[in-house]
């Protein structure tokens, strides 16, 4: 099942979210949603991949990568980014995975 994932503000920050990405289970090329949104300024990715297949959320804007997490399997992870009101695209950099369609679109306001 895919679904929109939700932003929660960070509490007591000066602007930003917390943007929870997960894996599908089954260690498919897919994550659980295909969209997300969150607020300007530091955003915590909070991914979650419970598969035994390595994977990894990265963010890519209009001028390249802008950060993103490690490559985890079986385990939770965290990373910040900054980022500017606009679109960007969420994906998994480990070779194939992106191109196996392992990418969503991450609106941010």
């Amino acid at each position: 099942m895919r679904w929109a994932c939700a932003s929660i503000a960070a509490p007591g920050s000066g602007g930003g979210s917390s943007l929870a990405i997960s894996a599908v289970p089954d260690g498919s090329f897919a994550y659980e949603q295909t969209s997300a949104e969150a607020e300007a300024g530091t955003v915590t990715i909070e991914f979650d991949n419970p598969a035994s297949l390595g994977h990894d959320v990265q963010i890519e804007g209009p001028d390249g990568d802008l950060g993103g997490t490690d490559v985890i399997a079986e385990d939770t992870t965290t990373a910040t980014v900054e980022l500017e009101p606009g679109d960007y695209t969420f994906y998994c950099s480990v070779p194939a995975h992106r191109e196996g369609g392992m990418e969503g679109d991450l609106t941010v306001e």
